[in-house]
């Protein structure tokens, strides 16, 4: 459906992966910022703006170069939070045991695959390409924005003075 909608040669859309795949790459060497800027700020911002680019970028790309642009550019965020995950559910891992905030981490991607194969198989036939990038943006928005335990605050670390 994408290739037929932008008038794409197969070749041009193998370059289309093949470039964003190497922008993710090389934007993993970005992620060493984690440390100045937090991993979960990475984590958490990086999948707002990955989410709002394919929910308001990809769907509405004038042409075939525009939508190589945009998705390098999700490519590129995409690259950095990959990157900057494993350093943080390494951090969680005292919570839960390394061994199942690993396991975690690791069925994510998998059941998330299938997930989507299910959604997609059900949509598909009443949706167009565009549309089953607004439901991916949509559920990371939700993620994203989901209420947190605790109302976020944490429980103060540093040194506590008597009466």
């Amino acid at each position: 459906m994408l290739i037929t909608h932008f008038d794409m040669t197969y070749r041009y859309f193998v370059w289309v992966s093949l470039i964003g795949n190497a922008i993710g790459a090389f934007a993993s060497l970005v992620a060493g910022l984690a440390d100045r800027w937090g991993r979960a700020n990475l984590v958490v911002y990086g999948l707002l703006i990955a989410a709002l680019l394919v929910l308001f970028g990809l769907p509405n790309a004038a042409d075939k170069t525009t939508y190589l642009v945009l998705f390098a550019l999700v490519s590129f965020i995409e690259g950095i939070v990959l990157v900057a995950t494993p350093a943080l559910i390494r951090d969680f891992s005292s919570q839960l045991g390394r061994a199942t905030a690993m396991g975690y981490w690791t069925m994510g991607p998998v059941i998330g695959s299938l997930v989507v194969t299910t959604f997609t198989s059900n949509t598909l036939d009443s949706a167009t390409w565009q549309d089953e990038l607004r439901y991916s943006a949509i559920a990371s928005l939700v993620i994203t924005y989901r209420p947190r335990r605790g109302g976020g605050q944490r429980p103060s670390r540093g040194p506590t003075r008597g009466p």
